[in-house]
């Protein structure tokens, strides 16, 4: 279906494993699998997605870091994904006690393991099929000095086999070497993303910043009769209209409750008349929007809708420039905490915002 770039050089050896390098969320984002890795794309493209910077909220306490991030490929009715969570451990032996406690979630979600190629210090391949309530997809699982990892692969790529599956991880694996060795860097950021809000009282710590494609799946979506579908005008009118630069994100702790986290993505388009172009169209698509919006000022927000969309939102435009403020729980509850910090974060974005 893809081929897959590899890189190149051997595995590194277990003894190779820095255990005193302290790595930052944006490095474990950048050894995750990315559109880069996939080659003989799908008709659409591969896209790196925005990505999720989980560490202060996982569930799994004993983890010191935790970032997912998200690879699409044709934005229709069947896409295909390729997901990669990156937990980062103190320890080796905490992260193999956690793949070994894994085994009976991972048989639960998925239904089956398989065989397959060994990657990293301890793996093992899963497969869930498809049926009323799953889409079907395959995962690896695989532990790498204090490092657990699983690339989830769904949709229209969920066929993939183990070796294809191995192929990926040892990508992984090779990176995760380099930034035990010290010579993995962050991803590079546009001059962009200094206009995103700084950390203060009310929303921290920094969770993460990144960027992302302009067809951003957060951005494409319509929802409709209580479903979320893909838009293909709103991803033509993002494709058609977002300026060079790429877009950029950052999500924030919220002091107010420590379950939620905000997010800000700021997007820049070509002109003042395609982002409000934009933004008319996502009112007239989308019920997050249209049905249940209020209205300050010039910031628009819009409230939660139960089974549709968990988050407070607020979508705003200086100019040329369109920004997206959410607020939610991604393992909890969102909390009526949001309403006040979405507004918040709005405007204290809509003031760094640039005006040309």
């Amino acid at each position: 279906m893809f081929g897959i770039g590899f890189l190149g050089g051997p595995l590194l050896a277990h003894a190779a494993h820095a255990q005193q390098i302290a790595a930052v969320p944006e490095q474990l984002l950048a050894a995750a699998i990315h559109a880069g890795d996939l080659t003989d794309v799908n008709p659409g493209g591969w896209w790196d997605d925005v990505p999720e910077f989980n560490g202060r909220l996982e569930p799994d306490a004993s983890a010191d870091t935790f970032v997912m991030t998200h690879v699409f490929g044709r934005p229709d009715d069947g896409p295909a994904e390729i997901a990669t969570s990156l937990h980062l451990y103190g320890k080796s032996a905490e992260a193999a006690d956690q793949f070994d406690a894994s085994l009976a979630v991972d048989r639960q979600d998925y239904g089956e393991t398989l065989d397959g190629p060994k990657v990293g210090d301890q793996s093992r391949y899963l497969h869930q099929a498809a049926d009323s309530q799953h889409e079907g997809g395959v995962a690896l699982r695989f532990r790498f000095g204090r490092y657990l990892v699983r690339v989830d692969v769904g949709g229209d790529a969920s066929t993939m086999e183990p070796d294809r599956l191995a192929a990926l991880g040892k990508i992984v694996v090779d990176r995760l070497g380099q930034l035990d060795s010290g010579k993995l860097a962050s991803p590079a950021l546009s001059d962009l993303a200094k206009t995103l809000p700084p950390a203060d009282a009310a929303f921290t710590p920094v969770m993460g910043t990144a960027t992302f494609a302009p067809q951003s799946w957060a951005w494409i979506w319509s929802s409709q009769n209580s479903e979320l579908v893909v838009s293909g005008r709103l991803r033509g009118l993002l494709v058609d209209s977002v300026k060079d630069a790429r877009p950029v994100m950052r999500r924030y702790g919220v002091a107010a409750n420590p379950n939620n986290v905000a997010e800000v993505a700021l997007v820049p388009f070509r002109s003042a008349d395609a982002a409000g172009r934009y933004l008319t169209e996502t009112k007239r698509e989308d019920a997050r929007r249209a049905a249940i919006t209020n209205n300050e000022g010039d910031i628009d927000i819009s409230l939660p809708i139960p089974d549709v969309s968990p988050a407070y939102r607020a979508d705003i435009r200086v100019g040329r420039y369109v920004a997206e403020v959410t607020c939610f729980a991604p393992f909890a509850p969102t909390s009526s905490a949001c309403e006040t910090a979405v507004k918040a974060l709005a405007e204290r974005a809509k003031k760094l915002l640039p005006e040309k």
